[in-house]
């Protein structure tokens, strides 16, 4: 028996509270489900396996993942609402050490930043969405949040689809209709703009450098000191005439971009480099360990070498999607800690994927229509 065990076992004979060791420190999180077709957002427990909290909502609802893993942002665009899920999960603060609260997760608050609110980005504790109906960003200080939210507006003058972002002391506004980026100061001023971004959609953030994806090309954005450089990458020669970046993700592991390009993916550096699949991406994204995992139009689920996008495994998790049409409400995933989260619509259940293995290891059997999902978690000591 060694030394950790001894005191394990003394402390359980004498009644004494027992600490839990390192292994044990993690909670695997928590899932925010959004139904695709009705007002109502489920949170699973990953640890119970169980959903601990079902809420009514202003409608159907996109989720967005805030970056300290403590909210979930629902956007609910028909309705012109906005609503936060607390995920039941917080740290608290011992000084020398945090300490992992877990306790049961509600609706902190529902609120409205403007007409359509849509996209939406999290970043170093700052909240952007854009309201696609008059063209404003509503920035929120997530520390504010259930304390009376602190939130400013940047307007940029006119309707658009939108790609937000908080960065520093600078908010950026990307407007598909106008191709452009508008970088603003958080008093509302307008410091400058880059065009030359035809139909832009999508936008993702590597360290000081801004990817946005163009009808014929990726802009790249790079902070100098109080200001931007920026550089447009061009599509691949040969590329199929409607294949275009309109989604970006990145990890801090690795110094390139990946973007959805037609029936395959492209990497994100000095030029955009094609990795072919099976079928064209529905969603994709990296876990936290830096895994990229892509769910295809054909229903399978892959996990890829993200430097060469060799394919490492694939698994079969549902018929072909149905992707367009009016009522379709489209596949969710969500990437958590080796664990790939994916919401079946037709089927009213969310499958999680172990993804050394890539083996469905549980299905959660939901309500309604799943759709959108977001994947929350906090570290911190657990007693």
């Amino acid at each position: 028996m060694n030394r950790w065990t001894g005191w394990m076992v003394a402390g359980c004979l004498l009644g004494l509270p027992v600490w839990a060791g390192p292994d044990d420190a993690k909670h695997p999180g928590r899932l925010v489900v959004a139904d695709g077709k009705v007002g109502v957002l489920r949170v699973i427990d990953l640890e119970k396996g169980a959903v601990v909290g079902s809420f009514s909502a202003p409608g159907p609802a996109n989720v967005y993942a805030a970056g300290n893993g403590m909210y979930a942002f629902a956007m609910h665009r028909e309705q012109n609402r906005v609503s936060v899920v607390y995920g039941g999960l917080r740290q608290e603060d011992h000084g020398d050490h945090k300490d992992l609260v877990v306790e049961a997760p509600y609706i902190l608050q529902t609120f409205t930043t403007g007409p359509k609110p849509t996209h939406f980005s999290s970043h170093n504790g700052m909240a952007a969405i854009f309201n696609d109906g008059d063209g404003t960003v509503a920035v929120i200080d997530e520390k504010s949040l259930g304390l009376g939210p602190r939130i400013f507006e940047i307007a940029t003058g006119a309707p658009d689809h939108g790609a937000p972002l908080a960065l520093g002391n600078v908010v950026l506004a990307g407007s598909l209709n106008r191709g452009v980026v508008e970088v603003f100061s958080r008093g509302g001023q307008k410091i400058t703009s880059f065009s030359g971004c035809p139909r832009l959609h999508g936008q993702a953030v590597l360290g000081n450098r801004i990817a946005y994806g163009c009808s014929d090309g990726v802009l790249l954005l790079e902070r100098q000191g109080n200001g931007f450089v920026s550089r447009k990458l061009p599509n691949p020669a040969g590329a199929p005439p409607n294949a275009r970046v309109g989604t970006l993700v990145s990890h801090a592991k690795y110094p390139f971009f990946i973007g959805n390009f037609g029936q395959g993916l492209v990497r994100v550096d000095s030029q955009l480099s094609v990795y072919p699949l099976p079928a064209s991406p529905v969603r994709f994204g990296f876990d936290k360990e830096g895994v990229l995992v892509v769910l295809t139009a054909d229903g399978s689920l892959h996990a890829l070498e993200a430097p060469t996008g060799r394919v490492l495994k694939s698994l079969k998790v549902s018929e072909p999607f149905t992707l367009s049409g009016e009522g379709v409400v489209r596949p969710g995933l969500a990437l958590g800690d080796g664990k790939a989260f994916v919401a079946l619509p037709d089927k009213g259940e969310v499958l999680e994927v172990e993804l050394s293995s890539l083996e469905i290891r549980r299905r959660f059997q939901v309500d309604g229509t799943p759709g959108s999902l977001a994947w929350l978690w906090v570290g911190g000591e657990r007693h």
